[in-house]
């Protein structure tokens, strides 16, 4: 009996000095320090605006992951870039597009010819073919490989 009234006074005695503690905010104000100056907080109201903004620049990095399943965010429009270019090759070129491949800034895109080529000839086109894709999609470093089948 006497050990489950002093677990009892004991319980009573915590609650007590525990409910009437500092308030966390009193000592210098809502979030200030001393000379006004806000204090790094983790509690602040989320600007919208900014919201936003993070949002923005997240969706126009292609080498962010695709956090949500919404049309137009970064993975589903890597697809796009990769489809613009295969379509520049067939358009513009003599070429069968293969491979496109992004990896941050640069973009390797492969295509392909039926006939034979010498070394300066598969320069100077690949350097036309690179051109018109840097002028199609900006965005990207283009590097181009055209290969004989």
């Amino acid at each position: 009996m006497k050990k489950l009234l002093l677990a009892l006074s004991f319980t009573v005695f915590f609650i007590l000095i525990t409910a009437c503690g500092v308030n966390q905010e009193s000592e210098y104000g809502m979030h200030e320090d001393e000379n006004g100056t806000r204090f790094i907080d983790n509690r602040k109201e989320v600007n919208d605006r900014q919201d936003r903004s993070v949002r923005n620049t997240t969706n126009e990095n292609p080498n962010f992951p695709n956090l949500t399943n919404s049309p137009g965010t970064t993975s589903t429009t890597t697809g796009v870039y990769e489809d613009k270019a295969r379509e520049v090759v067939r358009e513009y070129s003599n070429f069968e597009p293969d491979e496109v491949w992004i990896n941050g800034e640069q973009m390797w895109v492969t295509a392909h010819t039926q006939k034979e080529m010498s070394m300066a000839e598969t320069d100077k086109e690949e350097a036309m073919l690179k051109e018109r894709l840097e002028k199609a999609i900006p965005r990207f470093n283009i590097n181009v490989k055209i290969t004989e089948r």
